[in-house]
């Protein structure tokens, strides 16, 4: 086989991963972050396949290739962190390096196309790619950490995948940091080398995101989710008896697994995780829902959980945007009014009360 016959493998190989991303019913957060990784890895391939022969609108494909590491990071927080994977910081971090590759890449274009080469181009497009270098290589460590923390934590079905996760993360960039030598003498067997990898990262990943999710997507993100549903399933749960197993098993999900952290919860959700219908959800939890609805119930939830990352002294230095974020809200402004209107003060304000409690304290 031709490298470039092995470039269309590639090329056929993330387009065929990406479909696949597609075509499942419940997608989850990792679903949509991997199709977009398939995404991108298949612009790397077009332009080995393209090559010269497009001139300098490879760069231009090459812009598509800004969300490899990025990506491929913000996936890892997806399958293994259970509250709130992904946040603003997250997003941030990502959309630099994508942005970084993009601008680099254009401006190989605009050299390529018009031809002016100054000095001071010549330092950006050194510093840019130092910048883009550095910035990958800490979140290829911050993916590895991914996959070790909690392990220990895990259930044993979760333990093995992330055994899985870190060999194959592992060994993609370890072959290809102790390869870099060989490649400054051999740019075909850098290329070999990279092709390899991508398919064997592609198909390893498509293979956990299968075991962790199922075909249609619903398996839930954990292993106590999965176990969850399958006290529910187990037939000790009918429709005449929702208060009984099934509350129990709500109960569990929302207080000792803390879903209520998860923005935008909605019944529906709960019901999804647990495989029942929507409104056996409403029934087991009805009885015990001291507010107006499902919201004001999770919301105090969360208020409770904000309140203790409020008093830890070891969070002073948060803002109280990443305290809601932290909390399950997806924005400082609901937020704020929902804490005021359960606690009666502004998160910063009852910051300052405890911290004012505390130095009183200190001097009794």
């Amino acid at each position: 086989m031709t490298l470039v016959s092995f470039h269309y493998l590639a090329l056929a190989t993330c387009l065929t991963c990406l479909l696949m991303q597609l075509s499942v019913k419940h997608k989850q957060t990792a679903h949509i972050l991997f199709a977009v990784f398939c995404g991108s890895l298949a612009m790397i391939a077009a332009k080995k396949i393209t090559g010269h022969s497009v001139g300098a609108y490879q760069y231009l494909i090459g812009m598509g290739a800004c969300a490899t590491c990025n990506c491929y990071w913000l996936l890892a927080r997806s399958m293994f962190r259970k509250h709130q994977p992904i946040g603003l910081v997250h997003i941030a971090l990502a959309v630099v390096i994508a942005l970084l590759v993009v601008i680099k890449q254009g401006y190989l274009f605009a050299n390529a196309q018009w031809l002016f080469v100054e000095s001071r181009f010549t330092v950006l497009t050194g510093v840019l790619s130092e910048l883009t270098t550095l910035l990958s290589s800490c979140v290829l460590v911050l993916t590895f950490w991914e996959g070790c923390r909690g392990f220990n934590d895990s259930t044993r079905a979760e333990k093995a995948q992330r055994m899985l996760f870190l060999a194959t993360f592992g060994l993609a960039v370890g072959v290809s940091k102790s390869m870099q030598p060989y490649f400054i003498q051999s740019p075909e067997l850098k290329d070999w080398t990279i092709s390899i990898i991508t398919l064997f990262v592609l198909v390893s990943t498509q293979v956990q995101l299968l075991w962790r999710f199922g075909l249609s997507g619903n398996h839930g993100q954990s292993g106590s989710v999965s176990e969850s549903r399958a006290v529910s399933n187990t037939g000790s749960v009918n429709c005449s008896d929702d208060g009984g197993p099934l509350l129990d098993t709500l109960n569990r999900l929302i207080h000792e697994e803390q879903c209520y952290l998860q923005p935008n919860l909605k019944v529906a959700d709960l019901a999804r995780a647990l495989d029942v219908p929507e409104y056996r959800v409403s029934r087991a939890l009805k009885p015990q829902l001291k507010e107006a609805n499902f919201n004001q119930y999770i919301n105090r939830l969360r208020i409770e959980h904000a309140q203790k990352l409020l008093q830890d002294p070891e969070n002073q230095h948060w803002p109280v945007l990443v305290i809601g974020l932290e909390s399950g809200f997806a924005s400082v402004g609901p937020f704020t009014r929902a804490f005021k209107s359960v606690t009666g003060t502004t998160p910063n304000q009852y910051r300052k009360q405890v911290q004012k409690n505390e130095h009183a304290a200190t001097f009794q």
